[in-house]
């Protein structure tokens, strides 16, 4: 076989292979949107009937005249708890799919106005924790889709909120770090910290690590993740157990044109 023959035939192996690979990504990319439909049709059926069992459970326990015994309400509150909990985890999904599935159009994007409006939000759960947010940097625009961006910034401060040890008032700094192109969002704590080896499994689907202290679906950084990469940015953090955690979220600056000069 001569050189021309054989340049050939590597470019007829290249393209056969380049057309594999294409087909693959096609089904595996069909896959994922038919498992996500799945996720988000199961969860939104499946919490008609939760409700349903909250709230009878609720009113055999608030009901006098069912007479009731201790061991009857008690089971009768545990199912209630139980069905909360469901609900809350079916809610979750639900976000993960939606954020998964929805339409994102990127555009310039003022961060502390998106920031100013989480905060607002999340109030009464500050406040109930007697938590302090505070913003320090400049802040430039970055590219995001405000309502995805909206949803990982709850995420990220609900959780530094929420996971602090007892007796301790939560104190959240936000700043910013110029990276070239990128802006690094930083959310600071001072709650639990995360033990190095788990710090890579946090943004997977249903981990929880203080389960047993602290209620919770763990799926609230697999939200943020999934969000971080529909916005085109990346999502990391470092902690030290015992000494809190800094989240970052690194999202690409918005690109401002100046208008041409017109000649009179």
């Amino acid at each position: 076989m001569n050189p021309a023959e054989s340049v050939a035939q590597l470019r007829a192996y290249a393209s056969d292979l380049e057309d594999v690979i294409i087909r693959r990504d096609a089904e595996l990319t069909a896959t994922n949107h038919q498992l996500e439909s799945l996720v988000y049709s199961i969860a939104h059926d499946l919490r008609a009937p939760l409700r349903a069992m909250q709230g009878y459970s609720t009113m055999l326990i608030e009901e006098p005249s069912l007479g009731l015994s201790a061991a009857g309400a008690e089971y009768a509150g545990r199912i209630c708890k139980a069905a909360l909990l469901m609900d809350s985890l079916l809610s979750d999904l639900l976000q993960f799919s939606r954020i998964s599935r929805q339409s994102v159009v990127l555009a310039a994007t003022n961060l502390p106005e998106v920031i100013a409006r989480v905060i607002e939000r999340l109030g009464p759960e500050i406040s109930a924790q007697r938590g302090q947010v505070a913003m320090a940097g400049i802040w430039p625009e970055v590219m995001a889709h405000e309502p995805t961006l909206a949803q990982v910034i709850a995420n990220l401060i609900g959780n530094a909120v929420k996971f602090v040890p007892g007796g301790r008032s939560p104190v959240i700094t936000l700043r910013t770090e110029d990276r070239g192109p990128f802006v690094r969002l930083w959310i600071e704590d001072n709650g639990l910290g995360i033990q190095l080896d788990y710090q890579e499994q946090i943004f997977r689907l249903f981990t929880r690590l203080n389960g047993e202290t602290f209620s919770g679906t763990g799926i609230g950084l697999a939200i943020v993740q999934k969000g971080v990469e529909r916005l085109g940015g990346r999502v990391g953090l470092e902690s030290v157990l015992g000494e809190g955690s800094r989240f970052w979220v690194e999202l690409r600056k918005a690109m401002i044109v100046e208008p041409p000069t017109l000649r009179t």
